[in-house]
């Protein structure tokens, strides 16, 4: 299979344990429930889309020569899309083509989720469902690789195969693979939410100041990945890395003197959910490096001056 045999030619080590980890998470289900009562949660994304991969590997290691046909895999996990209208045309595009490249049976949920996720596990018998969250993901917050569903929603087995994977890990994966993803991750989006609350990622940002024209580099140039969701903000401004990051370095650069200390200091949704440690005592540089973008400055907190 070709997922596994480019891990294995990989001289990298770290995505080798990643792998090794995500694979034994996915065995381990199979062997626990019946692939009828399997199903993978597909949203188009990087995350989602290396844990298709990782299944499709996942499934032919499960079952051998026996899962192939014609020398190519079939995949017989149930997949579930929740197909929204604000969602971007490309992650639509993606994950329609994905589906028929791959011969996915896709369930499309219309309504919302938590409703529509009910009455798929009324009609068929699934039990647990492959997930893509990692560690710093909203949704990440007492998770474990296997945890039942919250109160309030149907019950089923939340299966968690690349918990703890970080960013670098995704894109490590996605290029020492060669597999597609959606074309927005090489125009500067580093998390893709809604066409209402994603912009590229300003620190993807290179101008051009003979056009003034800005472009972004793709995603997985992004060298620090704990900011890859500094582009989950709402569409304010026209200008991503002009206007936007200018007032905020401006604002920023006010204060630069004063050389002001913070006893506490939260920035995002991950740390105030208690999903990141909280640094202490951060003096106004370290500040700077964390709020290069709109998304994580109208989030920073100052608890107690001093």
């Amino acid at each position: 299979m070709e997922i596994d045999k480019a891990i294995r030619e990989s001289d990298d080590r770290r995505l080798k344990t990643k792998y090794n980890n995500a694979i034994n998470v996915i065995q381990r289900t199979l062997a626990l429930y019946s692939i009828e009562e399997v199903a993978f949660s597909f949203n188009g994304g990087k995350d989602s889309t290396v844990l298709l991969h990782l299944l499709r590997a996942g499934y032919f290691l499960h079952k051998g020569e026996q899962s192939c046909s014609n020398g190519s895999l079939t995949f017989p996990i149930r997949t579930i899309y929740f197909e929204s209208n604000s969602a971007f045309p490309e992650i639509n595009s993606f994950t329609y083509d994905t589906a028929s490249k791959y011969v996915l049976q896709l369930d499309i949920i219309r309504s919302d989720f938590k409703s529509g996720l009910e009455a798929l596990l009324n009609a068929k018998p699934i039990r647990a469902i492959f997930l893509g969250v990692r560690i710093g993901d909203p949704t990440a917050v007492g998770q474990e690789q296997f945890s039942p569903s919250s109160p309030g929603w149907p019950p089923f087995m939340r299966v968690n195969p690349i918990l703890d994977w970080s960013y670098r890990d995704v894109w490590a994966f996605i290029l020492t693979c060669k597999v597609q993803y959606c074309s927005l991750y090489d125009q500067g989006y580093t998390s893709i939410g809604s066409i209402h609350d994603t912009l590229p990622n300003a620190l993807l940002c290179v101008s051009d100041s003979s056009n003034n024209q800005e472009k972004f580099k793709p995603a997985y140039k992004l060298s620090d990945g704990r900011l890859e969701r500094a582009g989950r903000v709402k569409k304010v401004s026209p200008s991503i890395c002009g206007t936007a990051v200018a007032n905020v370095m401006d604002n920023v650069d006010s204060h630069k003197s004063s050389l002001l200390k913070a006893s506490a200091i939260a920035v995002g949704d991950e740390i105030l959910s208690g999903l990141a440690p909280l640094r202490i005592n951060w003096d106004l540089h370290c500040v700077k490096s964390c709020i290069l973008s709109v998304g994580l400055y109208h989030k920073l907190l100052f608890f107690r001056m001093m």
